[in-house]
């Protein structure tokens, strides 16, 4: 197989982003070196002029080292971050929170102006009242008056 056609199939791999760190620093150096370049290879050798200008070219040495498997204590993340994120949206939930009402301090109705904490009582209460205004035959009046509207 001549250059050109190695140089053909090494840009056809790393076209389709097969190629390796090796067949990747023989198309840069081809391209660098090489002066007299067949019409279908130049406008390459003006794209990877670009791109090493662009971007430098980590050392082959520094691709092996991140492309190797990292060792456990590199690999685990630090945990402070967020520990200290999860205490603050603890803290935002303690703070942002309604305060809640002990039950039992909580009125559920009052009559004659004293506060009612039993829920059944007053449901009793209430029917009670109920019952004696539309047993007495007068309801409109009594509503009326039970609720101060003319």
């Amino acid at each position: 197989m001549d250059k050109e056609t190695n140089i053909r199939e090494l840009l056809r791999r790393y076209m389709e982003g097969e190629s390796t760190q090796a067949e990747l620093r023989q198309l840069r150096e081809y391209f660098n070196c090489e002066q007299d370049l067949p019409a279908d290879l130049a406008p390459y050798a003006q794209m990877f002029a670009i791109i090493e200008e662009a971007t430098p070219m980590p050392s082959v040495e520094a691709l092996d080292r991140f492309a190797s498997p990292l060792k456990a204590e590199q690999r685990r993340l630090p945990l402070w971050p967020f520990i200290a994120a999860a205490c603050i949206a603890a803290i935002a939930v303690i703070l942002l929170a309604p305060p809640q009402q002990k039950e039992e301090s909580m009125a559920i109705a009052y009559v004659d102006g004293k506060m009612l904490n039993d829920k059944a009582q007053a449901m009793r209460m209430g029917q009670e009242a109920l019952q004696e205004i539309f047993s007495n035959g007068n309801q409109e009046e009594q509503l009326s008056e039970l609720f101060n509207t003319p």
